[in-house]
């Protein structure tokens, strides 16, 4: 019998391909099953993808979806009537980018020809936050002041920028952050419970633990225009130095980790007449489908292992991946190939592909529809009977539904759901959400709440279909990681899931984001989840309440602090993981 392992992005119990099923386990090859399932049980929850799922920081930001575009007036030309068609004609050019891959050099096209025709003497722009949908926006700002004096034309650019015309672009890239971590009954007061053999585990936590991580990452990247057409070349090549100590939640040992990350090059075409666009790109790169449902950028890379930075999660680069974007009117096309940097230790080979079709149908609601395959995988899925099933072939498919007003006071719903098949066997799965929410944006603070119910399949073992719904790379603090604490011994299979969310932002680029969620399994049988809790005596695995800081303190540092306590349900209590599991974090990030 070949002892089981465990995939680095499924989340699945695998085996290895090729060989006999496994009909049932009994004395020591049990045993050795079970200890590899354990093994790797971090996997399955995700392991390291506990960073932010978007950080309002120029690189960070790359490859998310844009939700929203603000245009503002910093300084103006002394003509009322100026600014306002300056102002009109800005938002005119950066309205279509609503919906579209965030890249620096789409957006500086966009707003590029005002530049040339006088328009705007000057237009800068930044990431930001949207709380209320844990959302992209950018911030653009519009300098209308009569021109400097030629002098201060004339003076080089500052740091980071190593190169710039009117025509190029080139900088440096250097982004740091530290942060300082405590947890207390980590694990739910069990750590050996779920991580008996974890490769990736050294000494395991008691009741408390302690540690700080720092990363640095440092490169070059920039963009060129191709003659006098509307193609851009860009790319980057970076490489990122982590560093841990103290004991975290996995071990206690010092680790410093130098690995590369960003390493792409890519063309775009931006036309400023129309608006349309397309970008293709290859390489060490991140991108984000819609809001991380199914594709995450936070899932492209892992921190953990000899990693380390487990808990900032500077890593998001994949390890190879090809994107083509094209967006025409109000139609939009994506096609991807993404292969993800998987640790050495759990390399499971697997890639995806797929395709998504969107459309505007009015400023308020647009949709979009994808399928995605798993083009590769050594993975298997696992049945009750201990029957094995190839991940690979693999393919979903589904649509997406936006609709939010432009007024500044709105409700919003929001929606998507997927069903999965597999060319090899009878599969049937599915997973699904609905969010209705509110923000009151005249209100001081722009309050906002929101409802979310999600719901990813389990497995029923009455049944002939496999329906244990493969949650690919879902992932994403604010998003689908549900739960900060719970997120690390269940990811988003075989749980049904209840959020209210509350946003406030008391000041410009601050938000603070009040979350609950309530957890329940769809199945008892959970085959294919962490080992210590694959078979459940009950749906009720628990809730946690989590309070998370974002903050911008300026263009160039971003502070985010998250506090956060989790209460096992009956499905824990009963294996012996009762306590209740609090964190308490703490991560600067600058970007230069």
């Amino acid at each position: 019998m070949a002892a089981a392992t465990w995939c680095a992005c499924s989340g699945n119990e695998v085996g290895s391909r090729g060989r006999h099923p496994v009909h049932g386990l009994t004395g020591a090859a049990a045993i050795a099953c079970g200890l590899s399932g354990v093994a790797a049980q971090a996997q399955d929850a995700g392991i390291g993808q506990y960073g932010p799922s978007l950080l309002p920081l120029p690189d960070a930001a790359v490859g998310l979806t844009i939700s929203r575009v603000d245009v503002r007036l910093a300084a103006s030309s002394g003509d009322r009537t100026r600014d306002a068609v300056a102002l009109r004609a800005a938002r005119a050019a950066t309205g279509a980018l609503v919906g579209r891959e965030y890249r620096p050099v789409l957006v500086d096209a966009a707003l590029g020809h005002l530049v040339t025709d006088g328009t705007l003497r000057a237009a800068t722009h930044r990431p930001a936050y949207e709380g209320a949908r844990d959302a992209l926006g950018i911030v653009v700002t519009l300098d209308l002041a009569p021109a400097p004096l030629p002098e201060a034309r004339e003076a080089a650019p500052g740091f980071p920028v190593i190169h710039q015309d009117d025509r190029s672009k080139l900088t440096f890239i250097l982004n740091t952050g530290v942060g300082v971590y405590s947890d207390s009954n980590a694990w739910f007061g069990a750590p050996a419970l779920f991580n008996g053999s974890n490769p990736l585990a050294g000494e395991l936590p008691g009741s408390g633990s302690t540690w700080a991580e720092a990363y640095l990452e440092f490169g070059i990247g920039g963009a060129t225009r191709l003659g006098e057409t509307d193609y851009y070349l860009f790319g980057a090549a970076s490489g990122l130095f982590s560093a841990s100590r103290g004991q975290d939640i996995f071990r206690d040992d010092g680790r410093d980790f130098l690995h590369p990350d960003k390493g792409y090059v890519g063309l775009l075409y931006a036309d400023p007449d129309s608006g349309n666009s397309a970008q293709l790109s290859f390489g060490r790169q991140t991108w984000t489908l819609n809001d991380g449902f199914l594709i995450s950028m936070v899932a492209g890379s892992s921190n953990a292992g000899e990693r380390g930075a487990t808990y900032l999660g500077p890593r998001n680069t994949t390890d190879f991946s090809a994107i083509f974007t094209r967006e025409f009117g109000r139609a939009r096309v994506a096609l991807f190939y993404i292969d993800p940097d998987e640790l050495e230790d759990l390399e499971s080979n697997t890639t995806f592909a797929g395709a998504n079709f969107g459309y505007e149908f009015t400023d308020a609601f647009s949709a979009d529809a994808s399928v995605i395959t798993i083009h590769t995988s050594d993975s298997t899925y696992r049945t009750p009977g201990g029957d094995t099933l190839a991940r690979e072939g693999t393919t979903t498919w589904g649509l997406h539904g936006l609709y939010r007003p432009t007024t500044p006071d709105h409700f919003w719903l929001e929606g998507e759901a997927y069903y999965q098949t597999n060319d090899d066997f009878a599969m049937s799965a599915r997973a699904y959400y609905g969010t209705i929410g509110h923000i009151w944006k005249s209100v001081r603070w722009s309050p906002s709440i929101s409802y979310r119910f999600a719901s990813f399949s389990g497995d029923d073992p009455d049944t002939d279909s496999f329906e244990r719904f493969d949650s690919m790379m879902s992932t994403g603090l604010g998003n689908w990681l549900q739960g900060v604490s719970f997120g690390k011994v269940y990811r988003n299979a075989n749980l049904n899931t209840h959020r209210i969310q509350a946003n406030l932002s008391p000041r410009e680029g601050m938000n603070l984001t009040l979350t609950w969620h309530r957890l329940r399994a769809d199945e008892i049988n959970n085959i294919g989840g962490n080992p210590a809790l694959s078979t459940l005596t009950s749906r009720d695995l628990g809730e946690e309440y989590t309070a998370t800081l974002r903050w911008a303190l300026d263009r160039n540092r971003y502070l985010q602090i998250v506090a956060s306590h989790a209460l096992p349900g009956k499905a824990l209590k009963t294996i012996g993981a009762d306590d209740p599991w609090t964190t308490l974090q703490a991560s600067l990030y600058i970007s230069f």
